[in-house]
């Protein structure tokens, strides 16, 4: 990945780093949203196939990731925000929780 791409991928996560720290409780939604984005623009970056991130998700093989399961986990949590709106209650530690899963996998690829 060129320099720059990096450079522009680590803004991207620090934004949602200071939304996830925020005392607001939408804009902790909206930054595991906005770290879902960032791990879906990684799959593709790493090649897998499919239409949306879950597809891509089904496609790699446990051998090939170690935060896979993590993956899964944070990419749950940001569906039930997308699809429950207001009805998923989500607090400020479960949120952290859930960016330090995916902090976790963009570390594993070296995307942070």
């Amino acid at each position: 990945m060129p320099v720059q791409e990096a450079h522009k991928k680590n803004e991207k996560w620090e934004r949602v780093l200071v939304l996830g720290y925020s005392s607001n409780a939408s804009d902790w939604r909206f930054a595991i949203i906005e770290a879902d984005t960032i791990l879906d623009e990684m799959t593709v970056a790493l090649g897998y196939q499919g239409d949306n991130l879950g597809e891509r998700l089904k496609q790699v093989d446990r051998a090939d990731w170690k935060t896979l399961q993590e993956a899964w986990e944070a990419h749950i949590v940001r569906n039930k925000i997308a699809h429950e709106g207001s009805d998923f209650k989500l607090d400020q530690d479960e949120a952290r929780r859930v960016l330090g899963l995916y902090e976790r996998v963009f570390k594993e690829f070296k995307y942070i």
